[in-house]
């Protein structure tokens, strides 16, 4: 009977099964997907926790499996598991002010270098830089015409792109 119940207990502790999770877990797991992409300190300031409080629960989900993080020099973000990793990086690029203009601004129409930062009102620079990351996470493509360069976004994942924004907006 004891080995009935400790297999049951390990069956239990491995499952997805939500129910048996903390309030405040399920609290993150539901604004992670609810924000997928979300920043760490989005997380803090959105449930009002201490910084040590947000970043126990976190690692606990995320080494639970039931969270993926995605982490950078500066920023962490966090996505349901469900989460393609060419969903995250849409995801990750629409959370950030100047990538989400550019692929807006590329959905509307084809645009030359000049006429893209003329549209998104930032300097060629910065222009460049994001767009060179774009370029990089298969989201815009480039072709020639004449002597221009023409951005574009990737046809292969147009409609991917479109409801991944929809989402997010």
């Amino acid at each position: 009977m004891n080995n009935v119940i400790s297999v049951m207990q390990k069956k239990r502790k491995n499952s997805h099964d939500f129910s048996t999770l903390s309030n405040r877990k399920s609290l993150f797991i539901n604004l992670i997907n609810q924000n997928p992409g979300i920043r760490y300190n989005e997380l803090k300031d959105l449930t009002g926790l201490a910084n040590g409080v947000v970043s126990y629960h976190l690692h606990q989900l995320e080494s639970k499996g039931l969270v993926k993080s995605v982490k950078t020099p500066r920023v962490s973000c966090f996505y349901p598991l469900s989460l393609s990793e060419f969903s995250q990086i849409i995801f990750r690029r629409s959370r950030q002010i100047t990538p989400k203009r550019i692929l807006f601004a590329l959905i509307q129409k084809n645009h030359s270098f000049e006429s893209l930062v003329k549209e998104v009102q930032k300097a060629p620079s910065t222009v460049s830089y994001y767009v060179t990351k774009l370029i990089k996470d298969n989201l815009v493509d480039t072709e020639h015409k004449n002597t221009k360069k023409i951005f574009k976004i990737n046809p292969k994942i147009y409609n991917q792109l479109i409801y991944t924004l929809k989402m997010n907006t």
